[in-house]
């Protein structure tokens, strides 16, 4: 249960950032200013979060022009059809925002779990293609989060990283739901709780919920949040609260590292003779053995395997270790040959960042 509040904390927490700046574009004396936001944003608001500019940059990067056009334009046809804009009705409210937020959070923190087995399975491709997009209609993710979990399952499981990129972001919950009425308005108590959960999780520079880089973000959004709480101090809307509670609740308990199912090696775009020097978690399995370690693109909800599988595992044991090597190609799977293999404590951050 605590990793489901942690990993929904993130979600939310990597939110904030974005739905401010829309809270301020939405005030922007321009013709069109309601209606920007959904592009400039990570895709973290309401609607298909596909339409997100950063990301159609990320995805192009990533996997081509075409994925990344087709995407895009996806995202946009849906957004026609569900007539969803953020113009529609919306009032700029930040904490409302945030609530409309949080079932996804939700969901996508209880099911993110198994997404390490979907993209480690062996099962047919169309079953795993169609699991993920199930995965993936059900969590929702920020359109940055859709392209570094997809990155990894692409390695890993192409039939996966397929099934992901044609729903999340374009027919997922979130692009069919509307906003409820009551997410609006404001509540001095739940301001206050976002300023203390945005400043806990800037002091520890990302607190293994964000990647480091939002870190001055964060910062902007703990004074933005202070402000707010005063400035609407005698305001009161407890069902506003939920969100902020979340975000402060997951700073506080803290939570280990994902578990990791499958001995795989997944590091992308790596080939038989690469010399490789890795750290990771010892994962032991019928198979054999793997060092792995968990990528965070944007918050730890999006947190994705790096796992290098042993060719001689008998030498290494349980916990942390480091190995340098070479990859080889055996069965048709590349497996580290290790030249040096050995214990390491394990380090304070058990996450790394793209």
């Amino acid at each position: 249960m605590s990793a489901i509040v942690v990993n929904a904390a993130a979600v939310l927490l990597e939110s904030v950032p974005f739905i401010l700046a829309g809270a301020l574009v939405t005030r922007v004396p321009l013709r069109f200013g309601r209606r920007i936001f959904p592009y400039l944003g990570c895709g973290c608001g309401a609607g298909p979060s596909a339409r997100s500019l950063p990301a159609f940059v990320a995805t192009w990067i990533v996997f081509g022009p075409l994925v990344a056009a087709a995407r895009f334009a996806a995202a946009i046809v849906v957004e026609k059809l569900t007539r969803k804009t953020e113009c529609d009705g919306y009032d700029g409210s930040v904490l409302g925002s945030i609530r409309s937020i949080v079932p996804f959070a939700l969901a996508g923190a209880a099911l993110l779990p198994f997404v390490p087995a979907i993209a480690g399975a062996r099962a047919p491709g169309l079953a795993v293609t169609v699991t993920a997009a199930l995965t993936a209609f059900i969590t929702s993710p920020c359109a940055l989060g859709t392209v570094g979990v997809a990155a990894i399952a692409r390695s890993v499981a192409p039939a996966a990283a397929t099934g992901f990129l044609c729903v999340a972001g374009i027919v997922d919950l979130r692009a069919w739901s509307r906003r409820s009425a009551i997410s609006s308005g404001h509540d001095c108590i739940a301001y206050a709780l976002a300023f203390v959960a945005c400043t806990l999780t800037a002091v520890r520079s990302g607190g293994a919920l964000l990647n480091p880089r939002f870190t001055p973000a964060l910062w902007v959004c703990a004074a933005a949040c202070a402000y707010l709480a005063h400035h609407y101090r005698a305001h009161a809307r407890p069902a506003l609260r939920i969100g902020p509670a979340i975000m402060l609740a997951g700073c506080v308990i803290g939570s280990p590292a994902p578990v990791y199912y499958a001995t795989q090696t997944s590091l992308a775009g790596a080939f038989p003779g690469e010399r490789v020097d890795f750290t990771g978690a010892v994962v032991r399995s019928e198979k054999g053995a793997a060092l792995v370690r968990y990528a965070i693109t944007c918050c730890r909800a999006d947190a994705a395997p790096i796992a290098v599988r042993l060719e001689s595992p008998k030498e290494i044991r349980a916990g942390w270790a480091r190995a340098r090597g070479t990859l080889v190609l055996r069965n048709g799977e590349l497996r580290l040959r290790a030249a040096s293999v050995g214990p390491v404590p394990e380090p304070a951050d058990p996450f790394v960042y793209r």
